[in-house]
């Protein structure tokens, strides 16, 4: 903007070095959320994670809930590349009896339907945002000793894990919250 006569004003000095000292602060902001996003992307994915959604997409478009509306869970991925994910319907019935080991074949088979529990190995690739897990051992004894590998993406605290080779040809879809 030009002052009188066309000239343009001089800024105050003060002035000068407080948009001096803003530039630099925004500039260094920029740089240090920069270089965040540059960590691996194993690195985002330590911790422990808490199940908010489980989504099953079928070919045909339409969407399942294996684990109910409000199923439960968490995710543990550690720094040695170690993991276990347990996921379990929420609201399931108590036993009759006092002792796991004496549930009725009713029982049993709801328990079996609703929970999920895996551990093993894992390895993360920055080049196509994939997770490789080596399942030890699973309460799906099918899966004891498989290698499986995920889509997975991390935006700020929410972890999204995406199988997408499930024998009925479509992928769930799996949400998960950071635990602070």
């Amino acid at each position: 903007m030009l002052g009188k006569g066309g000239i343009v004003p001089r800024m105050s000095t003060a002035r000068t070095i407080a948009m001096t000292g803003a530039t630099i602060l925004l500039a260094s902001l920029i740089s240090a959320a920069a270089f965040a996003q540059q960590k691996p992307l194993g690195e985002h994915l330590l911790g422990s994670w808490m199940l908010i959604s489980h989504e099953a997409a079928r070919p045909d478009g339409s969407k399942a809930f294996p684990y109910g509306p409000s199923p439960q869970g968490i995710a543990i991925f550690d720094a040695s590349g170690r993991f276990i994910i347990t996921v379990m319907r929420s609201g399931r019935s108590k036993y009759a009896a006092a002792l796991p080991s004496q549930g009725s074949a009713e029982e049993n088979r709801v328990t079996a339907e609703g929970t999920m529990t895996y551990f093993g190995t894992y390895s993360v690739s920055d080049a196509d945002s994939t997770i490789a897990i080596h399942i030890e051992a699973s309460s799906f004894p099918n899966w004891n000793g498989t290698d499986q590998k995920r889509d997975f993406a991390i935006s700020g605290d929410q972890l999204t894990l995406t199988a997408r080779a499930l024998p009925t040809g479509g992928r769930a879809d799996v949400v998960w919250k950071r635990v602070k």
